[in-house]
């Protein structure tokens, strides 16, 4: 039965100065986080680590080839790759099969760059994983376009992939979620849920970006986003997957040795 652990929204900065705002969200805590998680992972026994976006906090002005301290744009560029660096080799270090997939506070040129094989799809542990690199609109609403659609519709309905799935992508399908005037779930969830339940072939969509955090099983399939691993008490998930298609899942704290775990 494969074991997923699944955390999102780590909003780190380490070679980059400052951190994340509001303050809640502890960037320069994030290494020592990962290196407290590192060593539950024995006792856990994990088969895939997932990180659902927003590996790092870049700045939005970094994003759009900007700089918010009067410092040279390469200078930032440089900070961003090594803290994309840092996550790589943490996990790299831990022995265990991984995908990612990047957020709206990702570089997404040097987070492909240090992550070359995040590709479309990845293979473990006997289920095809799905990555989705989605993008916000104007309105701060997301949006699967291009080719990023095309993909969605190749996993849904081409016969090489008739194999079960897992969705991973940082923004939400389900349930809709309005926060602070804007929209969480994609512009087109409905349908995306929709075309997902009636595929068969989908077990799990795991996102990011709601920092609260979502789980909910509607029917076959379990659409669950951790709270945010960058506030305290810094969680993550833990999925087990039944033979008949259904999850246990575990939430588990880097900081607590306590775990809270339930059916769904």
């Amino acid at each position: 039965m494969p074991r997923i652990l699944h955390l999102t929204d780590l909003h780190l900065r380490h070679h980059q100065p400052g951190s994340a705002e509001p303050a809640i969200r502890l960037s320069r805590a994030m290494p020592e986080m990962l290196e407290r998680l590192a060593l539950k992972l024995p006792d856990l026994d994990i088969d895939v680590v997932v990180i659902s976006g927003d590996l790092l906090d870049v700045p939005d002005e970094v994003i759009v080839s900007g700089s918010p301290d009067g410092r040279a744009h390469e200078d930032w560029l440089a900070e961003v790759e090594r803290d994309f660096g840092l996550i790589r080799g943490w996990l790299s270090d831990t022995g265990i099969d991984y995908v990612v997939c990047p957020g709206n506070h990702d570089h997404e040129p040097l987070f492909r760059r240090i992550f070359p094989e995040a590709a479309d799809f990845v293979d473990a542990a006997g289920i095809r994983f799905f990555c989705f690199w989605d993008e916000l609109g104007s309105d701060r609403q997301p949006r699967r376009t291009a080719a990023r659609r095309v993909l969605f519709e190749d996993a849904l309905t081409l016969p090489q992939h008739n194999v079960p799935q897992i969705h991973v992508q940082h923004y939400t399908i389900d349930p809709p979620t309005l926060s602070n005037g804007a929209h969480y779930e994609y512009l087109d969830a409905a349908e995306f849920k929709r075309r997902i339940d009636a595929s068969g072939r989908v077990r799990a969509v795991l996102s990011g970006h709601y920092h609260p955090g979502i789980l909910i099983q509607d029917g076959a399939v379990l659409y669950s986003g951790p709270p945010a691993f960058c506030e305290a008490p810094h969680r993550f998930r833990v999925y087990d997957l039944a033979g008949d298609g259904g999850f246990l899942v575990e939430n588990h704290s880097v900081t607590d040795p306590m775990k809270e775990s339930g059916k769904t």
